[in-house]
């Protein structure tokens, strides 16, 4: 059958498209990928069902509300809105016909609680998935990925970031981080993998690289990267899902990162390494959502990163162990065990 997934610019909803579109394939059907919103009777006479893959501010995706409305009512086509939210919609911007003609399907628990807060309807829950063909081509490419930071920095202990630069990334949370743990030690370097300007913001941090490579490099480029870090630092203040930390686990690479939902829906909180939050703000930014920010002390994740390096220094087989179990995660977010759930709401 076809099914059409419809979705934005951004890497981390293409990606998830993507694997939306493999797994279709690999189920007999027709997929095709649209990063902008086509007219309504175009699409329903080239689809059999549709998919949108968007976050739901209703500030920005009015378009697409429109559009699963328009497919589902004046079309009768089955018609998905896979979504994700770091927070709650403002409800200045919400419209009665949203709340009434749209229904969601959330990436975590915690989204689809946000929407139901919101007066949004949400059909179910459909985690984010991981291709295991990904990460197995991925993995071949981990030993060029280590020699080259090796390359670039020696023997010190390297954490990998891969983040835009956003205010609920946490990226100045990060910067306090490395300059806390730098008073202690100097046998560690974060390598930031994000947008340019990060080069403008964060340029002459000792201890910190800028690599502006974000969104250019392929998924298993990013993947490879993942592995070949000791560790991947998450210093997020508000997720959706988070799904770097699975991506890294399933590199066989510890997270660090707070103990907040949704990452502790998802994270193997027992091998990954988190630190906690003291307080929790909703912060307009007036993108139509108020973040959610779990606000923590750097001091926390400074010391989160000093237990990392300890633990690779002093206590490699435990290390080893830990990285062997996080690869677990793969198994449970597989995207051919979860997506078949979601391509079937779509198409019938």
């Amino acid at each position: 059958m076809r099914l059409s997934i419809i979705t934005g610019k951004a890497t981390s909803i293409v990606n998830v498209s993507k694997d939306i579109a493999y797994v279709s394939q690999r189920l007999g059907h027709a997929p095709r990928i649209l990063n902008y919103v086509e007219s309504p009777s175009s699409i329903a006479r080239l689809s059999d069902g549709v998919i949108l893959v968007y976050p739901a501010s209703p500030l920005f995706c009015g378009e697409y509300m429109l559009l699963y409305r328009d497919l589902r009512v004046h079309y009768g086509l089955n018609c998905i809105y896979y979504t994700m939210i770091e927070g709650r919609p403002r409800r200045i911007h919400v419209r009665p016909w949203m709340t009434r003609d749209v229904e969601f399907v959330a990436c975590s628990k915690y989204v689809r609680d946000k929407l139901l807060d919101a007066g949004f309807r949400v059909k179910d829950v459909v985690y984010h998935g991981l291709v295991r063909e990904a990460i197995e081509e991925a993995k071949k490419l981990v030993p060029i990925a280590r020699k080259n930071l090796e390359r670039l920095h020696g023997d010190k202990v390297i954490f990998g970031v891969v983040s835009h630069t956003h205010p609920r990334k946490g990226i100045d949370y990060l910067v306090s981080a490395i300059s806390i743990l730098r008073e202690k030690r100097d046998d560690f370097v974060v390598h930031l993998v994000t947008n340019r300007e990060a080069k403008q913001r964060y340029s002459g941090i000792q201890n910190l690289h800028i690599d502006t490579v974000f969104g250019t490099r392929s998924r298993e480029e990013i993947l490879a990267f993942l592995g070949a870090i000791d560790y991947l630092i998450m210093p997020s203040l508000a997720e959706g899902f988070g799904l770097p930390i699975i991506e890294a686990n399933a590199m066989g690479t510890l997270t660090i990162h707070g103990a907040f939902p949704p990452l502790t829906e998802i994270s193997d909180l027992e091998n990954n390494i988190v630190f906690n939050y003291n307080d929790v703000r909703f912060i307009n930014l007036g993108e139509g959502i108020e973040y959610e920010y779990h606000v923590y002390d750097p001091k926390e994740l400074a010391s989160c990163m000093e237990e990392a390096i300890e633990l690779k220094l002093k206590h490699k087989s435990e290390l080893e162990n830990r990285q062997e179990k996080v690869k677990d995660v793969l198994n449970e977010f597989d995207a051919e065990k979860l997506y078949p759930k979601l391509i079937k709401m779509a198409l019938g």
